[in-house]
């Protein structure tokens, strides 16, 4: 498979849109226009079609890494993934989810704040 066939189907199974592929691509220090992300996105037969190297294709897994679970220094971020997921379930109005999740964050704030409690 090349490098531009493993870089589509990502994108396509994660449904991201081309400012979130750009800001991937700048988490791995590439400044890429929407003009080159599409020509990546192309067909090989399309005349805007731009083969994604190695490098490229590289630093946009690490970026996306980086994309999905915050970075390794900023623990206190809320992942994209599990952002989307909520949003995903407000929107489908699925209150017993949301409220499970609720209680789950409120007893883990609980157990940090036990643990800050110098007694």
């Amino acid at each position: 498979m090349i490098n531009n066939t493993i870089f589509k189907k990502v994108c396509i199974a994660n449904q991201l849109k081309h400012f979130e592929i750009k800001e991937i691509f700048a988490l791995a220090g590439f400044d890429f226009s929407s003009s080159r992300v599409k020509a990546f996105m192309a067909g090989c037969k399309n005349k805007n079609y731009e083969k994604l190297s190695d490098e490229h294709l590289e630093g946009f897994l690490n970026g996306f890494i980086l994309y999905s679970r915050g970075p390794v220094d900023a623990p206190h971020l809320l992942p994209r993934t599990i952002e989307r997921c909520i949003i995903g379930l407000i929107e489908a109005d699925n209150s017993a989810a949301i409220e499970a999740i609720r209680s789950l964050i409120e007893h883990v704030e609980g157990e940090d704040k036990e643990t800050d409690d110098p007694r």
